[in-house]
């Protein structure tokens, strides 16, 4: 492994490469953090809505629990996603390593 990363290193067209895709999977990461915020706070709207139609007390204590819960259902799957990503980043490293380097 000491070896890939000293050629990513020594090369720039391979750190070029390196730093391009980490970009890429950087913005997928965050793009899928805003959607799964985006649902979770749509969920919330809609929740003191029903609350609010049905003619149910909204306190501001069952507000904070179920943002609570959504916080830490948010941590959960960015927790998921790194292990997945970091997984799947390492695996194609890899692979294409394997595939540029010669095997000894």
């Amino acid at each position: 492994m000491d070896q890939s990363i000293e050629m990513l290193v020594s090369n720039p067209v391979y750190m070029a490469v390196a730093v391009v895709l980490a970009l890429i999977i950087l913005f997928g990461v965050i793009k899928k953090l805003i959607k799964l915020v985006l649902v979770v706070a749509a969920i919330l709207i809609l929740w003191v809505a029903y609350m609010v139609w049905t003619g149910n007390d909204v306190s501001v204590e069952t507000i904070r629990e179920g943002v609570q819960s959504g916080v830490e259902n948010v941590k959960e799957k960015v927790f998921e996603t790194k292990s997945e990503l970091k997984e799947t980043v390492e695996e194609k490293t890899e692979d294409q390593l394997n595939k540029i380097l010669p095997n000894k």
